[in-house]
């Protein structure tokens, strides 16, 4: 993953990709399956297709953001695939639900549904590890603090029952070590792990043998172009 020239400064952009992405995955579950299954229950009324079109239009939108994300992560361009636009003299009704046609609309909406577990696990391994971070190395500064409530124990109290404050801080900093050590590749495997679903579902093939040409538009409407895009 090549994002930024120096190891902070990718951690960085790592980190803020995992965190960001969890609270955008949650609303963006909640909102486009609940319109899924409103749109599929009454689709038989007419009115569920229309709202299905409404939820697709939604999905194409955070899909859009993470692009953008994406792009920021990765430290470059990404392209998307195309989505599909209603055949030239479409009447308005077949044009506003061109969309359920669309498969790279409906990739959004699944992409959508199942960010979710892998943005779960990934936002809270990467809070629990810098959190043990920054909690052992500043452990000076408020773990003494505790030792001023009546009848406080802690793991310090068994090392060394002489100085447990100072077994204790001793502890604590270095597991805020260890966890400040290996945060990095954490942080990058719970990125990748995210960019991988995100390059799988959201963008176009990085294989060029499987690019489709944008000449191909005018004669197929199933092989629909590869479109270069900055998001």
């Amino acid at each position: 993953m090549d994002t930024t020239d120096t190891p902070f400064a990718r951690i960085a952009a790592e980190t803020r990709y995992v965190l960001l992405g969890f609270p955008l995955a949650v609303v963006s579950f909640a909102v486009v399956l609940a319109g899924l299954a409103a749109g599929a229950g009454s689709s038989a009324a007419v009115v569920g297709l229309f709202v299905l079109v409404g939820t697709l239009h939604i999905a194409r939108g955070t899909s859009h953001v993470d692009r953008v994300r994406l792009a920021d992560v990765l430290g470059r361009p990404v392209e998307r695939r195309p989505y599909r636009s209603a055949a030239p003299g479409a009447g308005p009704v077949r044009r506003a639900l061109t969309p359920l046609s669309c498969p790279q609309s409906w990739l959004d909406a699944l992409y959508a549904v199942v960010r979710l577990p892998v943005s779960v696990v990934a936002f809270a391994l990467t809070v629990t590890w810098w959190a043990g971070a920054l909690g052992g190395l500043l452990h000076p500064v408020w773990g003494w603090s505790l030792y001023t409530v009546p009848g406080y124990t802690d793991v310090g109290s068994h090392v060394l029952p002489e100085s447990p404050v100072l077994a204790t801080t001793v502890i604590h900093m270095v597991a805020g070590a260890l966890f400040t050590l290996t945060a990095p590749l954490v942080v990058r495997a719970c990125a990748q792990a995210e960019t991988g679903l995100a390059r799988a579902v959201l963008l176009a093939p990085e294989d060029a043998g499987v690019r489709v040409r944008a000449t191909d538009t005018a004669t197929s409407t199933d092989a629909p172009p590869r479109v270069p895009s900055s998001v």
